[in-house]
């Protein structure tokens, strides 16, 4: 499967319009807080934040993780150039260009997995959560945001019908049927 860029429905959104996600404004309807609470993890632990972009979410998880390890993942250049510098004050955050369907970590040595409105943009959406399932460590969690204003919007019961199926169970969801935050343990 080929990845095509733009705005459309099963589209990468481009790097080229990366600073609209950074709206200010966006605190009002998806905190960052909010969302990295979800994922409950220790101080120290290393989570892998997939998909992120220009980096909205990840100073927060940085902060969240002391002494721990924020891995920012993403598949274009420009939008990891984005995410260092909105976390080049932490020790904690590294950024790394990655294919979410072919994971470069090996096997277990990841605490947490964070994917925000990115999952619908995969054009192999299995493999990608099969990749996420095989790089945590047993008993980790990987938390799913959604967002009706996404054109990739994928519904609760959607989500969980393809998460589950790779290794998961449904824990927590957090939010309203159009915008939520789903933590899953890893089985």
């Amino acid at each position: 499967m080929s990845t095509e860029f733009g705005v459309g429905r099963g589209k990468v959104f481009p790097a080229s319009k990366a600073r609209s996600l950074l709206n200010p404004a966006r605190r009002l309807v998806q905190p960052a807080s909010r969302v990295v609470d979800v994922l409950g993890v220790a101080p120290d632990a290393r989570v892998l934040e997939l998909g992120c972009g220009p980096g909205y979410f990840s100073p927060t998880l940085a902060t969240a993780l002391p002494a721990g390890r924020a891995v920012l993942g993403d598949l274009q250049y420009d939008m990891l150039q984005l995410a260092r510098e909105r976390t080049s004050m932490f020790d904690s955050a590294s950024v790394v260009q990655l294919d979410a369907t072919d994971l470069p970590f090996s096997s277990g040595r990841i605490d947490a997995v964070l994917v925000v409105l990115m999952l619908g943009e995969v054009p192999d959406r299995q493999r990608c959560l099969s990749e996420c399932r095989r790089v945590l460590r047993p008993g980790g969690v990987a938390v799913f945001a959604e967002s009706r204003r996404d054109g990739d919007f994928i519904r609760r019961s959607d989500l969980r019908a393809l998460v589950e199926p790779v290794g998961f169970r449904l824990e927590h969801v957090r939010g309203w049927f159009w915008e939520y935050a789903a933590r899953f343990r890893a089985v």
